[in-house]
């Protein structure tokens, strides 16, 4: 990791690589890719990404935006292209509750794969 990288974003990588998955910074993002369990993208792999920004209160808030190729299509969503990479778009996407019962990055993938069962392509 680079020494650059503030806590949060230090500690939302490491999190990720305790579940399995390699994440990256790439410019103001961090990308990574969940695996699809439900939903018109099931078996795939599907690329997502948060802004560095975002992370700044993790793992007591959790980030907002959900980060997504613009080729991951949903049929209601609210989007911008703040802080994505070329190609990518972010959706507006609240959490909801955020339990305390178990670690926030079980709480944060069970919320991005709800996200990604909503996709249309």
């Amino acid at each position: 990791m680079s020494p650059e990288l503030s806590a949060p974003v230090a500690a939302f990588i490491a999190d990720l690589n305790d579940q399995g998955i390699q994440a990256s910074i790439q410019g103001s993002a961090v990308v990574y890719s969940v695996y699809a369990v439900a939903g018109a993208l099931v078996g795939t792999e599907v690329a997502t990404a948060v802004s560095v920004s975002e992370l700044a209160g993790w793992p007591a808030v959790p980030p907002h935006w959900l980060h997504f190729p613009s080729t991951v299509r949903f049929a209601a969503t609210n989007t911008d292209t703040n802080e994505c990479l070329d190609g990518w778009l972010r959706h507006s996407r609240d959490i909801g509750a955020w339990s305390t019962d178990r670690p926030p990055i079980v709480n944060w993938l069970a919320h991005v794969r709800g996200v990604v069962k909503e996709a249309i392509a």
